[in-house]
């Protein structure tokens, strides 16, 4: 083989290093979340409000803490 030939093969190892890079980085967890962002606005996924027995034991915790 020419000494020629082996920066060729450099390049082919180096592109498929860089692809195989690049593909790790499409995780399903980071699918379709944002970009883009605006200044003062949340555009992400809107909270889920928590079950009613939840809010109240969180209001009763609340209250005990600021008795003690």
């Amino acid at each position: 083989m020419s000494k020629t030939m082996r920066p060729w093969r450099a390049i082919i190892i180096l592109c498929l290093s860089a692809a195989a890079l690049g593909l790790g980085g499409c995780r399903e967890s980071e699918q379709d979340r944002v970009l883009l962002f605006q200044k003062g606005k949340y555009l992400g996924k809107p909270d889920q409000s928590l079950p009613s027995e939840t809010v109240d034991e969180l209001r009763l915790r609340a209250q005990q803490q600021r008795s003690s």
